[in-house]
């Protein structure tokens, strides 16, 4: 672990923008973050962030990360490789420390995401069966290592993120559609034919216990992030695949199994901006209120999600990181050319806006709140 002091001050010096009279200020900062980087050289990190946009320990990756999962028992989190990557950095985020390391089995790799059961002691992790052009849940033991104790089917092709439902019972897989293969790792070999999916998935023995697909017509959007909100509700977002000449909606919102998925909506000309892509997804703290960010578009989409209205949305260049702040209404964007801005929302109101700039680090695509 090495903590950069020049990136430290830099935000100690952004943060004054913040300014104290800025609502939930003590909360921001009480709260800590996960997201993968790039620095100028070349080197990839795993960083820790301060609720103020502050850096507060990084950790070297073998390559590019994608997203972390946290454990809700102590906090341990693994950073997953990028698509198709093969690792699986376990660090204990409360002194920065990697204290294992997970590799995929043979005939797989990693889409990026996985998820802990409620009691810390199973890890799901999303991965591809390549030759078999079939997606599956790894399952590792927490308490022995991160040994694989086999795995689940996904009832689906390309797993990407993956979810527990409040019951603590329930995967929730967002099957992305795409067939792959790591010998061409970008190529997507099935446009033609991709059938996405939110998949409900018993982690006990893998029965399918409900799927959910788009509305008619929208099997090119490819379900690739998921959000589970306090009120148990999901959300999904996705990247259109074939350009069809429409503006078809990206996100969409399930109140969990046994109910559907249905799209929302937002004005044409913010749609059109997103420019088909929907990087991140995120519920605040309440539940209450949905964000969506666009790298593409470099912007976040907002909405009330107790009505399903459209409420607002703040342009920021490579914005794809997304999770919520302490406060109610409240998120944290994280953008590629290092910028971190904090978001609020509410019904009636324009989003309130404060921007810290960290040098020397471009943020991927995912940030986690650990607490």
């Amino acid at each position: 672990m090495a903590v950069d002091r020049r990136l430290v001050l830099a935000g100690l010096g952004a943060s004054a923008l913040i300014g104290p009279g800025s609502a939930g200020a003590t909360a921001r900062t009480a709260r800590i973050y996960l997201t993968a980087s790039r620095l100028p050289d070349g080197r990839y990190h795993l960083v820790m962030l301060n609720g103020d946009g502050r850096r507060r320990a990084q950790i070297p990756l073998p390559s590019r990360g994608h997203a972390a999962a946290v454990s809700p028992v102590d906090r341990t989190a693994v950073v997953f490789a990028r698509r198709p990557g093969a690792y699986g950095l376990v660090a204990d985020t409360r002194d920065g420390t990697i204290v294992h390391r997970i590799s995929a089995a043979g005939g797989r790799h990693f889409y990026g995401h996985g998820v802990f059961s409620k009691d810390g002691a199973r890890l799901y992790a999303t991965e591809n069966d390549f030759e078999a052009g079939r997606g599956v849940i790894g399952i590792y033991d927490a308490r022995d290592s991160y040994r694989r104790l086999g795995e689940l089917p996904s009832h689906g092709v390309g797993p990407h993120d993956i979810s527990l439902a409040d019951d603590g019972e329930t995967l929730i897989v967002a099957n992305g559609g795409i067939k792959t293969h790591p010998d061409a790792p970008r190529v997507k070999l099935n446009l033609d034919s991709m059938q996405p999916s939110l998949a409900f998935v018993r982690r006990s023995d893998g029965e399918l216990v409900d799927e959910q697909m788009l509305p008619d017509g929208l099997d090119h959007l490819s379900i690739r992030h998921l959000a589970r909100g306090a009120n148990g509700h999901i959300a999904a977002g996705c990247q259109a695949q074939i350009t069809t000449g429409r503006l078809d909606p990206l996100v969409a919102l399930s109140p969990g199994a046994g109910s559907g998925l249905s799209v929302l909506e937002m004005p044409e000309h913010t749609l059109r901006r997103m420019k088909g892509y929907c990087g991140s997804v995120a519920f605040d703290v309440s539940g209450r209120f949905l964000a969506a960010t666009s790298p593409r578009g470099g912007i976040a989409v907002f909405w009330d999600t107790l009505t399903e209205r459209y409420l607002s949305d703040v342009r920021l260049a490579d914005c794809c990181g997304v999770a919520p702040a302490g406060d109610p209404g409240s998120f944290l964007l994280t953008a590629g050319n290092g910028h971190i801005m904090h978001v609020a929302v509410g019904p009636d109101t324009l989003p309130r806006t404060s921007m810290l700039r960290m040098a020397d680090a471009n943020w991927d695509n995912h940030l986690t709140a650990v607490l």
